[in-house]
């Protein structure tokens, strides 16, 4: 049996890799008479006053348990902190500011004595001392007195909270485009002031992101130094450090930072950092840790993928805020990308939404079946960039008239980058090269070879800052071609057209892609940003963001659209697992006119007998418009609005009113205008009038499924409805019903496909995705 000894061995052990000498009695001594007893371990410090009381237990009993008495020998003692350690677990203990945390190993005698210092220059309590020190409402910063926005000071109020209660991690969640670099700048200089923090760690997800934040740090916080730690060992020259986790990983342990050596660690992008080594780097520093993230819980975002559902719950985990009943994150401050465009603090934005058959439908090739999820990473075609190239053209042609809009086109590999280059250059039309020559006072041949640019870590000889600088002070080029290089930190206010030919089933992602134009720009005049989706992103996940569509004029029937189905909700691509190669395996480009492509779909409806084309939005506003009006003039609309009840008569001479040749307001248009397969024209008058409102479609699946559940649920056992309340999360993330989706996870993770036929029996299995489908479709 082990005993209390036994764990003073590794403690002492712990104490000289801290750099203490136990045999130095100056620094350390044992069974100092305390209060009711003897503290096993007095730390003290240069002077050898008491600065930490160390409680020591057998290697079986919980140190944590021993809080009480540890506590009233370090108040004799007049030690401000308190060490409880059983040999193999440790915590450490500000016995005035919360509660005992545990800690990796023992701090040093240097920093152990610089938070004692810290704490000698607080203006009484850490309350106090934050209350002291004013919010601010004006600075300078870059050279421009700014005035704090509304939601940068309830920031600092909520983490100035969470400190003063005891919470030690802390999430803060703000949209790409608020400033979350300054916003932490700010906290970090009133925690400063109220002495409640001396040294700071800045992790950075990539170097050209750690320089960025130096510059902010360097303009904001003139006093305190900053240094930028990229390569060697640790520097002692600034008390902001500024670096990589990957450089920080190996600063770590003799002669290395040590477990107390920041006060404050800030992790910017913290949902890529909570998993493997990395989680234990950041676990390595008994420190107040603060999560920076514009998208850990995308939020308005549909999930598609379950591990990126799973990484974002280890991320709240982490910091402390995952509420496990409601299954729930809630972070200490949030300012999702809507509220900062309800502000006017951001940029709106539309989405143009088209689909190619190639995109959507793949082809063949020489033989060889070519699937959606291949194209761009081991195929392309040229014929269907060509197609979505001039689709883009054509849908912004009226706004490049005023100015070129910068933009910023996701791609998928660098071969896709290569040829989007060379066709985007190719197919600029005669009459816009020309006005752009005029309106970046460049000739018609600089203009023609540098419209457009591909921009990856392999451009300019695996050197492409020159050319991200090019695009972003010069005229041109105009668009800018990325592989995995701009979609995250790259702030250039100017970005109004972002073009997705990148398909992902990452929320994360996509809301980072997003974000890239999200900046408004004064100087030119920038409101909007427009996102043209070529590839299912934006439905994927659900974007809220109102649709774009550029203006038509109300006529005939398109020849080469069929926009009458009404869209369905699993068209997104699914690009994982790539499918198979043909021949060698090298990537292929099918050369032009070899394969025909064309738009299956744009947001368009087709109403009335002769087939009149109309935006799906200026349906909608135009039937909100109509019975607003109807509302004044109508009696019958009118006695929709106070809640009477109408003859089927009636209900049949106002259907016959509304169905005018103008717009052809009936219900199966309204239905598929409004995307409620089972809406009826009580149900449309009465949401225009604000009397009702439609259920969204996770609600719609939530209800049909609960209905299911409930009407069989004399048959269905306990397994079985945890398999169906698996399903059913699915249905909500996007995902379609069939066999093979009990083979990926989370299915698989309980068994798969042969659980769900022994769960339900095989046939029974497949009656069951038939009938789902059959109502989900309904």
């Amino acid at each position: 049996m082990t005993t209390e000894p036994d764990a003073r061995i590794v403690i002492d052990r712990l104490l000289r890799e801290a750099g203490w000498d136990p045999e130095n009695k100056a620094q350390v001594s044992t069974e100092e008479a305390a209060s009711d007893g003897r503290a096993d371990y007095l730390l003290k410090d240069t002077r050898t006053r008491p600065i930490a009381v160390i409680e020591a237990k057998r290697f079986s009993i919980d140190p944590y348990t021993a809080k009480a008495q540890a506590k009233d020998y370090a108040i004799s003692l007049l030690a401000p902190f308190v060490i409880l350690s059983n040999g193999l677990d440790h915590f450490f203990w500000d016995y005035t500011d919360g509660d005992a945390r545990p800690i990796l190993g023992l701090p040093t005698l240097t920093d152990l004595q610089r938070r004692a210092n810290l704490k000698n220059h607080r203006r009484g309590n850490l309350q106090d001392s934050l209350n002291a020190i004013a919010y601010p409402t004006r600075f300078v910063f870059k050279g421009e007195e700014i005035e704090t926005r509304p939601y940068q000071k309830k920031c600092l109020e909520e983490a100035d909270k969470a400190l003063i209660s005891g919470r030690r991690r802390l999430l803060l969640e703000m949209a790409t485009g608020a400033g979350k670099t300054l916003t932490i700048a700010m906290l970090m200089k009133r925690w400063f002031q109220a002495a409640v923090i001396s040294r700071v760690l800045f992790l950075a997800d990539r170097h050209e992101l750690a320089k960025q934040a130096k510059e902010t740090f360097n303009d904001y916080l003139k006093d305190w130094p900053s240094t930028l730690l990229i390569n060697g060992r640790k520097s002692l020259e600034g008390q902001i450090v500024v670096g990589t986790l990957d450089t920080i990983a190996g600063q770590l342990g003799g002669g290395g930072f040590g477990h107390a050596y920041f006060d404050l660690v800030v992790t910017d992008e913290c949902h890529r950092s909570i998993y493997k080594t990395h989680k234990a780097t950041l676990g390595h520093f008994d420190a107040i840790h603060i999560g920076l993230t514009a998208t850990p819980n995308p939020g308005e975002l549909r999930w598609i993928s379950e591990s990126e559902r799973q990484l974002v719950r280890s991320t709240y985990l982490f910091y402390d805020c995952w509420d496990s009943a409601k299954q729930e994150g809630h972070p200490t401050f949030t300012y999702p990308i809507q509220d900062a465009i309800n502000d006017d603090y951001l940029s709106k934005y539309r989405i143009y939404e088209a689909e190619s058959v190639l995109t959507f439908e793949g082809a063949e090739w020489e033989g060889d079946e070519i699937k959606p999820g291949a194209w761009g990473r081991y195929v392309e075609s040229e014929d269907r960039l060509t197609t979505i190239i001039q689709e883009y053209f054509n849908a912004d042609e009226e706004r490049t008239k005023e100015r070129p809009r910068k933009t910023i086109v996701f791609s998928i590999s660098e071969r896709q980058a290569s040829i989007l280059e060379r066709l985007f250059n190719k197919l600029l039309s005669d009459e816009a090269c020309l006005r752009i020559a005029q309106q970046t006072n460049r000739s018609p041949g600089q203009v023609r070879q540098d419209f457009a640019k591909k921009i990856t870590c392999y451009s300019n000889n695996s050197n492409p800052k020159p050319l991200i600088d090019q695009f972003k002070y010069d005229p041109l080029p105009i668009m800018a071609i990325s592989v995995d290089m701009l979609d995250t930190g790259y702030d250039h206010k100017e970005i109004e057209n972002l073009i997705m030919l990148r398909p992902t089933k990452s929320a994360i992602k996509y809301a980072q892609m997003r974000g890239r134009g999200s900046r408004l720009c004064p100087k030119i005049g920038k409101q909007e940003f427009i996102i043209y989706d070529f590839v299912g992103n934006t439905k994927k996940f659900n974007d809220p963001g109102e649709l774009y569509h550029k203006p038509k004029i109300i006529g005939t029937k398109p020849d080469q659209m069929e926009p009458t189905e009404e869209p369905t909700e699993g068209g997104e691509i699914i690009p994982e697992p790539p499918p198979p190669l043909p021949s060698s395996g090298e990537f292929i480009t099918i050369p032009e006119g070899s394969l025909f492509d064309e738009i299956r779909k744009r947001d368009i409806l087709i109403i009335g007998p002769e087939g009149l084309a109309i935006d799906r939005k200026t349906y909608k506003d135009k039937w909100a418009e109509k019975i607003v009006e109807l509302q004044q003039t109508d009696p019958v609309v009118e006695r929709i609005f106070r809640g009477d009840e109408l003859s089927e008569e009636e209900w049949e001479e106002l259907a016959q009113r509304l169905n005018s040749p103008e717009y052809y307001f009936d219900e199966t248009s309204l239905r598929r205008a409004f995307e409620q397969p089972t809406g009826s024209l009580s149900d449309f008058i009465r949401t225009a009038l604000g009397l009702f409102k439609f259920p969204t479609r996770e609600e719609r699946i939530e209800r049909t499924f609960d209905t299911w559940v409930a009407e069989h649920s004399d048959s269905i056992n306990p397994a079985q409805a945890q398999m169906l309340r698996l399903l059913k999360a699915r249905v909500v993330a996007g995902e379609n019903i069939d066999i093979r989706l009990f083979t990926k996870p989370p299915f698989s993770l309980w068994g798969g496909l042969m659980r769900m036929e022994r769960l339900f029996g095989k046939d029974k299995l497949v009656q069951l995705v038939d009938e789902l489908n059959t109502i989900l479709a309904a």
